[in-house]
């Protein structure tokens, strides 16, 4: 063993070291006396001649893979030229050397696939016997962390998923699926300012999402009251993203009111110079709403616009008017608005003027009507925040019975909607309804909804502007229930 070990390390010096040293032999006249590997007392002629690269060799005959020229002879191993003709085998040397790295590197390959699979990494073998596709194990490893965070999420090993995801994040950072889930889990595990560095982050890296992740992010703004960030990303998002402009208009104003800042209004009015004039007509109303110019804005609110070029027009103009306590001004323009506006929607906003005026006996048939309509998810949500502001024990029960039956079933999507109606149960001391939503939410959930019931216990008892921001974003809410809670539980605050 020894000796083969021995003769085998002597091969690989020997392949580069006689062909150097023939090489420059022949590059030098070829002659005799300056033969590199023959003995040079011997004749120089053709088996008659001794090798000297094979000495220190156990086995000389395995020298013959490196110069065949030696050859055996009665007398023993004697080189089979003469001096004079003497040459190197560069073309045997090099593709000895070659074929030797190749079967190195595809059995280092075949250790490295093994490896991979074992280790659950989905990968082909030519992905990492070609160095043009290595790139594919970069994703193979990006495919296992996530494959790893969606089975450590679904068995509850949330501090497991969040490093998952981290890593995922680390290999592919444009990975918007496992940034959005790592930014929802930082939410919910009470880390506001983590989900918010991935938000800023996935908004400039990824900006073919950007109009997505503004609306994901602006209810977690919402729900800690983060106005100053709200007010900055509504202003964006109001000219980049025309197609959910009115509810970007409703955040911002909704913002600037809490804020009272009139600074945000009047800026927006000079450099937005390319909103549509119907936005910039509702934004001088608020401004002047918030300078105390009132006659002059309820003037501007009451004008029918019979022919409004968005939905959203009239529905601002009734709900500033109830707001400001003009319930027959606001009365008045729905009926002139006629079926401009959605029935759903005419049968909230009389449900409203109904409670401004304490006419509790319209409000229950109003009930009726609403409970008529398909409860769509935006009704649903809109009724969820109602009756989380207004008690009514009779509404609420039909309600709740109306959800249970045929609402929106429960899914990822629709389980916000379930969190506003046992919200609304919860505080109209509906405990047996409040039971049964609960029930359906943790059998989807497989969870005892905690955080849900500590944020109805705080609502009941009274929250402060501190405890909401710290608990409203741990449980997902409807827009309308996030913006209902705000102005009920903080007010307006200055700028």
């Amino acid at each position: 063993m020894i000796g083969w070990l021995g003769d085998f390390l002597r091969f690989w010096w020997a392949l580069f070291y006689w062909n150097t040293r023939k090489t420059w032999f022949r590059l030098h006249g070829a002659h005799r006396d300056s033969c590199p590997c023959q003995n040079y007392s011997d004749s120089g002629h053709a088996l008659d001649s001794r090798c000297n690269a094979i000495i220190h060799w156990k086995e000389p005959a395995r020298f013959r893979r490196v110069c065949p020229l030696l050859t055996q002879t009665k007398d023993g191993w004697r080189c089979g030229v003469d001096a004079e003709r003497v040459r190197p085998f560069w073309t045997r040397a090099l593709v000895i050397s070659g074929a030797s790295l190749l079967a190195l590197y595809l059995a280092g390959t075949l250790a490295v696939f093994a490896f991979l699979r074992s280790a659950s990494y989905d990968t082909r073998y030519r992905s990492v016997a070609w160095p043009p596709l290595w790139s594919e194990l970069r994703a193979s490893q990006e495919k296992l962390y996530a494959t790893r965070a969606q089975q450590a999420i679904a068995a509850g090993r949330y501090p497991e998923a969040v490093l998952a995801l981290q890593r995922v994040c680390e290999l592919n950072p444009r990975n918007y699926p496992a940034a959005l889930t790592l930014a929802s889990l930082a939410q919910v595990s009470g880390q506001p300012f983590v989900a918010e560095h991935i938000y800023e982050r996935l908004m400039r890296d990824v900006p073919e999402q950007r109009a997505t992740t503004a609306e994901i992010w602006i209810r977690p703004l919402l729900s800690r009251a983060e106005y100053p960030t709200v007010k900055q990303l509504a202003s964006a998002m109001l000219t980049e993203d025309p197609e959910r402009r009115e509810a970007w208009l409703h955040c911002l104003l909704f913002a600037a009111r809490a804020t009272r800042d009139q600074t945000l209004l009047g800026g927006i009015l000079q450099s937005h110079t390319s909103l549509p004039d119907w936005c910039m007509d509702l934004i001088r109303i608020e401004l002047l709403l918030l300078q105390d110019r009132r006659e002059q804005a309820v003037s501007l609110l009451a004008r029918v616009n019979h022919r409004p070029p968005s939905s959203y027009l009239p529905y601002y103009q009734a709900d500033r008017l109830i707001r400001l306590g003009q319930t027959d001004q606001a009365t008045a323009l729905i009926n002139d608005y006629g079926n401009l506006l959605p029935p759903d929607e005419v049968a909230l906003l009389h449900l409203r003027i109904f409670q401004e005026n304490n006419w509790t006996t319209l409000m229950e048939g109003e009930y009726e009507t609403l409970l008529h309509f398909p409860l769509t998810p935006q009704l649903a949500a809109q009724l969820g925040a109602w009756f989380i502001r207004h008690s009514s024990p009779a509404g609420l029960a039909q309600f709740v019975d109306r959800f249970l039956q045929s609402g929106p079933a429960v899914s990822n999507e629709t389980l916000p909607l379930y969190h506003a109606v046992f919200l609304a149960a919860f505080l109209n001391d509906d405990t047996t309804r409040a039971d049964r939503v609960a029930e359906v939410i943790t059998r989807f959930t497989s969870s005892d909804a905690k955080t849900l019931r500590a944020l109805a216990g705080q609502l009941r008892k009274g929250m402060n502007g501190q405890q909401m921001a710290q608990l409203l974003p741990l449980v997902p809410l409807p827009l309308e229930v996030i913006y209902a809670l705000l102005e009920e539980n903080q007010g307006p605050t200055t700028p």
